[in-house]
């Protein structure tokens, strides 16, 4: 009988565990990850998300143009992941069809950093997420904005000031151009090294007109229509024309490619350069340039913006917007610790700790940093190897090293590429941004936008009536499409 007691006891003492040893258990979370690596089923990366989360992450990593495949597997088998990324239709139709996690009550709790990387209001206007509730998160990085780079040293040979007006910038142009600035005895310089094809380039002039080149704009009306129908526009281009025909602008312009005007700056042809200074204040410097130059960044260029004509308030490059028909972060419905997942999420992508770990690795053993300030570090032992740290986990998790606008990528461009990053997006040229793809551009865009690149040629180097081949062009580009774009994204904006 006593056997039989302890026995009894023995297996209720058991079974009182159960729950207990249950509770001790690590979560688990299933996630799919989109990518163009060869990333190993383990990882030391993840290894160390994971203990810092308390989660046991089962991920599936596979490769981006096989998304839309896998996914609709998924689908079909009811076998979708907790965490995963879809692009626009198929996540609207996932969000539509009661599949995924409305992440709006976690967000206030588990989410913090996902709300602080967002411009305030920004979620709900992306096509995925109706009504306040938030079913999609999309990626904020990458968002680089155009500067308009001077040769801090040719303005120094030519004796001028960094011009701050069109007017200004005309004189230096023509000074770049005419006065020997990189002091060779030889002239072979230009002060703009132009190229047609590259919105970058032609932002500057334009915002000091008001126009957000290459965008769409809402007219006094209300009518949303193309940026070449501001009232501005003629006059834009006829500061344009006057460069051309005194000769300050590259001739070739209009037929060369975008690397052809690279390689001008690099090989010390051109004083003026624009696009995002993450190329030619970061990436490309010191080893793109073919000429001698300074220690430091900030004493070969200095980036500069021109005074509105009509204001005299200082004008940007065209605010950046994230594509909001990409890639889409969402969580399943029925994922059973929805808590955990947005936690995980919040973590990975909008904390500066998260996005260091998924692009750096580890501090200490994996990298150190040199100059924190001027995003320098350094990779320790094997993880020197390119090879070596990607299976490790290092680049291939997150776009661009988290996905908030100043990510970990962007902290390890140097100081100067991020100061006039930040600066330049304070004075930004806004523009009528439209968060969803509309039937009448995906019929008529390519059209509409070749006939404004072929209009801007003809008139930049046009020696007739301006006014007149304007208004021709205008006809056309409105007959071959325009109007009905104007209808429907006028109605789209007007909802």
């Amino acid at each position: 009988m006593k056997k039989f007691l302890a026995l009894a006891l023995a297996l209720v003492m058991m079974i009182s565990m159960v729950p207990m040893a249950m509770a001790d258990e690590t979560p688990v979370l299933t996630w799919l990850f989109v990518g163009d690596n060869n990333v190993p089923e383990t990882c030391k990366v993840m290894e160390e998300f994971e203990a810092r989360m308390g989660v046991d992450i089962q991920y599936t990593y596979i490769n981006s143009r096989d998304l839309d495949t896998k996914l609709n597997t998924m689908i079909a088998g009811d076998q979708l992941p907790d965490i995963f990324l879809a692009k626009n239709q198929i996540a609207i139709d996932l969000a539509e069809g009661g599949k995924l996690l409305d992440m709006a009550p976690y967000l206030p709790e588990y989410g913090k950093d996902i709300l602080a990387g967002y411009p305030e209001g920004y979620l709900n206007t992306l096509p995925i997420n109706k009504d306040g509730k938030i079913f999609g998160l999309n990626s904020q990085a990458g968002q680089y904005i155009a500067n308009f780079h001077i040769r801090k040293d040719w303005l120094a040979n030519v004796g001028m000031e960094v011009p701050t007006t069109l007017d200004e910038l005309y004189e230096v142009l023509k000074a770049f151009t005419f006065n020997d600035p990189d002091q060779n005895g030889v002239k072979d310089t230009w002060g703009w090294a132009a190229h047609l094809n590259t919105a970058k380039e032609w932002e500057h002039v334009f915002a000091a007109y008001g126009i957000p080149f290459a965008q769409n704009i809402t007219l006094e009306d209300g009518t949303v229509t193309r940026y070449t129908k501001h009232p501005n526009y003629l006059e834009a281009v006829k500061f344009l024309n006057k460069l051309y025909q005194d000769g300050i602008m590259n001739p070739d312009f209009a037929s060369i490619d975008w690397i052809t005007s690279a390689e001008m700056l690099w090989n010390g042809e051109v004083g003026i350069f624009g696009f995002q200074s993450v190329g030619p204040a970061n990436n490309w410097f010191p080893g793109r340039y073919t000429f001698p130059l300074p220690e430091k960044i900030e004493d070969l260029f200095v980036t500069t913006n021109f005074a509105h004509v009509e204001t005299g308030e200082p004008t940007g490059g065209v605010k950046p917007y994230a594509n909001p028909l990409s890639y889409r972060i969402v969580i399943n419905a029925n994922c059973k610790n929805p808590e955990l997942a947005v936690k995980c999420v919040n973590y990975m992508g909008y904390t500066e700790e998260g996005q260091e770990l998924f692009y750096l690795g580890t501090e200490g053993d994996m990298f150190n940093w040199i100059d924190k300030a001027n995003g320098k570090y350094e990779r320790v032992g094997e993880y020197a190897d390119d090879t070596v740290n990607r299976a490790a986990g290092c680049f291939v998790f997150t776009d661009g090293g988290g996905w908030t606008l100043q990510n970990a990528e962007t902290r390890t461009m140097n100081a100067f590429t991020q100061a006039t990053q930040a600066a330049e997006h304070e004075i930004a040229t806004d523009y009528t941004f439209i968060a969803d793809s509309l039937s009448t551009w995906a019929e008529f865009g390519t059209t509409i936008t070749a006939l404004e690149q072929e209009m801007l040629a003809t008139l930049i180097i046009s020696t007739g009536d301006l006014e007149a081949e304007y208004a021709a062009y205008m006809e056309r580009i409105m007959d071959e499409g325009l109007v009905d774009f104007e209808e429907e994204a006028t109605a789209y904006m007007a909802k």
